[in-house]
């Protein structure tokens, strides 16, 4: 057993994720999950309390989201490794998560074993990625497709309304107002 743990907060709104990934992340000799957190200003006060080697977040949570909450997090705790762990298998969305500051994007889709691989790659200062968007996000990187060139907010935006979302819901779920939306939407 290594003499210091891997300090891990998780954060993602659901529970039974979260305790199924504490429990496995837990069989490393070397990690410990220090805090959970179901949402992005959760896990901020967290980090304002407590020391974090890695920041396990997801992207679809209520309030901020997961991308505005970690530009957030990353302004106040620039040497923050937040490692994105998310549902979305989007190559548009990983690179702007890596933009963002993300130090890895891994999908829930993957095998287990991998996400403990992958703390363990930040920690040695790697940028571990799903293997599925490995090559689209190298591609992605290349192009100047107008929306991957939005900074992380107006993208944020974009996806919302692009999954339908109204400019009401999307203030409400961002915390922004509904004039600030219009602003965005109309770049």
């Amino acid at each position: 057993m290594a003499d210091k743990n891997i300090r891990v907060l998780l954060v993602d709104d659901h529970a039974v994720v979260r305790a199924g990934y504490k429990r496995y992340l837990e069989l490393d000799a070397q990690i410990e999950v220090v805090g959970e957190a179901e949402s992005g200003e959760q896990a901020y006060a967290f980090l304002a309390s407590a020391s974090v080697d890695v920041v396990v977040m997801d992207l679809s949570m209520p309030g901020q989201g997961g991308i505005e909450s970690m530009r957030h997090i990353l302004q106040r705790f620039p040497q923050q490794r937040v490692l994105v762990f998310t549902m979305h298998e989007n190559a548009a969305l990983a690179l702007q998560a890596l933009r963002a500051g993300a130090r890895g994007y891994l999908t829930k889709s993957m095998s287990p074993e991998l996400i403990v691989d992958a703390i363990h790659q930040v920690m040695q200062g790697g940028r571990p990625l799903s293997q599925e968007l490995a090559a689209a996000v190298a591609q992605a990187e290349k192009e100047s497709a107008p929306h991957l060139q939005f900074a992380p907010r107006e993208f944020e935006i974009f996806r919302l309304l692009a999954n339908g979302h109204s400019v009401d819901e999307i203030g409400q779920r961002l915390h922004i107002g509904v004039k600030t939306v219009a602003n965005y939407q109309s770049i």
